[in-house]
């Protein structure tokens, strides 16, 4: 099941409940921004030659680069260049396929070859690199572990994806919504924390959460933080621009913005409209609505 199948019916009747889910209370905590050297990320997705998984797969590494990196330019002039926003690449790494595959698991993982050909052409543009994990029948942390060592470069973070995880169900990756729970969000933060420790890491690194709907990551008050690791909660789903940002307005709470920062999603194909940087960032509003509290991470699938 991939995102095209989710509807703007299905997600106007998740829209209820993400309403009435957010709490109406928070303790006054410091709010948690980007590492220091990110004021906001404007990020590509896809897969390198899979046209259908969005913009990465659509042209050759270098020219890529040239349009992330423009595409963040039109983000400081929307922003009247009172923001940096550094050029990203949100790379699929572990894909959920429909067969098992050599362990089980679910998922193909991209040749560590052309994985380090995009991390060092990225590292040297000033290009950020997420290394996105679908998960399959894997969990977040065992999904980590074997990714750790790309945290020695001083672009590279993570990606996890809720959608497709289902490590403790007997279906095989997109026939349900999948989810996790925060204390497996807190075991992969753990993972990146202590390996950035142990090796004398000195940046800090990014965590992003992508969901569309409350119950991909159950328990969510039970979350904690780490040395050295900022969590993104990525709105992940199509929608009309409306209904979009109502529900990025449900998930993403006052209370929330406390604690992590936020992201949208874009789809440069399916959304009609797409909306504009201004509308994306909350300084312009779709119709009666507007944005809420600024995304720190804007992504283009």
């Amino acid at each position: 099941m991939s995102k095209k199948y989710f509807t703007l019916l299905i997600l106007s009747f998740l829209l209820g409940t993400l309403l009435q889910a957010a709490p109406k209370v928070c303790k006054k905590i410091d709010r948690r921004q980007l590492p220091s050297n990110y004021d906001m990320i404007v990020a590509y997705y896809g897969r390198p030659g899979t046209k259908a998984l969005g913009i990465l797969g659509y042209y050759p590494l270098p020219t890529l680069i040239e349009k992330v990196k423009a595409r963040a330019k039109v983000y400081e002039k929307a922003l009247n260049y009172t923001h940096h926003v550094t050029p990203a690449l949100d790379l699929i790494y572990d894909l959920a396929i429909t067969e098992p595959g050599k362990n089980g698991h679910y998922l193909l993982p991209l040749p560590k070859k052309i994985l380090k050909q995009y991390i060092e052409a990225a590292q040297k543009a000033g290009v950020a690199v997420f290394l996105d994990i679908q998960l399959g029948k894997k969990t977040p942390a065992q999904a980590i572990k074997p990714l750790l060592p790309y945290l020695a470069y001083d672009n590279v973070h993570f990606a996890i994806d809720p959608e497709f995880s289902v490590d403790d169900l007997n279906v095989r990756p997109g026939k349900v919504i999948g989810s996790i729970t925060a204390e497996q969000v807190n075991a992969a933060q753990q993972l990146m924390s202590g390996y950035l420790k142990t090796h004398h890491i000195p940046q800090e690194k990014i965590l992003i959460v992508h969901m569309f709907s409350e119950h991909m990551v159950t328990h969510k008050e039970r979350i904690r933080y780490y040395p050295g690791i900022h969590l993104i909660m990525n709105l992940d789903g199509h929608g009309s621009p409306s209904l979009k940002i109502r529900i990025y307005n449900g998930l993403y709470t006052e209370c929330r913005a406390a604690r992590v920062a936020g992201g949208f999603k874009l789809f440069l194909r399916e959304d009609k409209p797409l909306m504009s940087p201004k509308e994306a960032l909350g300084l312009k509003p779709v119709g009666r609505y507007r944005i809420k509290d600024m995304p720190k991470y804007i992504s283009y699938q």
